[in-house]
């Protein structure tokens, strides 16, 4: 099977964008091919499909089904490179909200509308260590705040509380003074694991879209009304979110840089 495959860098999320023609049964195969060819060296895989619903420009479904924001801000910007447009409207798996994508290609950005988390509840290995788990229609993240990134509480955290959700990650956020460029005098570092249920993956991710914008709205909690941005130093590079708040409401993006190769063509044994 020949498949023709763009891989996408935003912030080192390299994510292959498999073009329309894959049947659904053989996804699983080519995304395993995908995965393991050390020369593409992607995180994730995901398949252009036909739009399900009206008014959108395309639509982007991941392999393991679940919800990705590089994901989207990276199909939205191919898509925009190939219109010639800067913003286009697309459908996602793991949401069933149409999302806006703002791409500027002179500079090399992409930003995504992201959906907003359904709920949020305070789990852990015990009652001494409860932490946020932000849960969103297609992924979960608990945000482990002031929490060093190690492997084997990551392991045993995905082994607890992972097997419910299509995708569950953990945020290693660490906070510290310092310049930003920002305007903020925080640095904030995040580290992303994300572990895909339908693919049986666990990622040290570069950098993560939803889990940026997890920790994005739950900072913005304790905030006045209004727009808030934060900037996550992650892995790969920047990931920028801008929140707005308004009597209890939220709306959220998720942007920095991104990068398209040239297609290639790849034969699936």
């Amino acid at each position: 099977m020949k498949v023709t495959v763009v891989i996408a860098d935003p912030a080192g999320n390299r994510t292959a964008i498999v073009r329309q023609g894959v049947p659904k049964n053989e996804r699983a195969k080519v995304a395993d091919a995908i995965m393991r060819d050390k020369d593409l060296d992607v995180e994730q895989v995901g398949f252009e499909t036909r739009p399900l619903y009206g008014g959108s420009n395309g639509r982007l479904e991941m392999a393991g089904g679940e919800f990705c924001g590089n994901a989207a801000r990276s199909f939205g910007y191919l898509l925009c490179t190939e219109s010639g447009k800067d913003y286009c409207k697309i459908e996602m798996s793991g949401t069933r909200e149409i999302l806006e994508v703002i791409c500027d290609p002179e500079r090399g950005t992409s930003a995504t509308q992201m959906p907003i988390p359904e709920k949020m509840e305070m789990v852990g290995e015990d009652a001494e260590h409860l932490y946020p788990l932000v849960v969103f229609r297609g992924i979960a993240h608990m945000l482990c705040i002031g929490v060093e990134p190690d492997p084997d509480f990551a392991e045993r955290i995905i082994d607890k509380f992972g097997g419910g959700y299509s995708a569950f990650g953990i945020q290693f956020l660490q906070r510290e003074e310092g310049e930003t460029g920002d305007g903020s005098d925080t640095v904030r570092t995040l580290t992303p694991v994300v572990h895909v249920a339908g693919t049986d993956t666990t990622i040290w991710e570069r950098s993560c879209g939803s889990g940026s914008l997890a920790m994005g709205w739950y900072e913005t909690q304790d905030k006045e009304d209004g727009f808030h941005t934060f900037v996550y130093r992650e892995p790969g590079g920047d990931i920028i979110v801008n929140m707005a708040k308004r009597m209890g409401r939220y709306a959220g993006t998720v942007g920095g840089k991104l990068s398209l190769d040239e297609p290639r063509t790849l034969e699936i044994d």
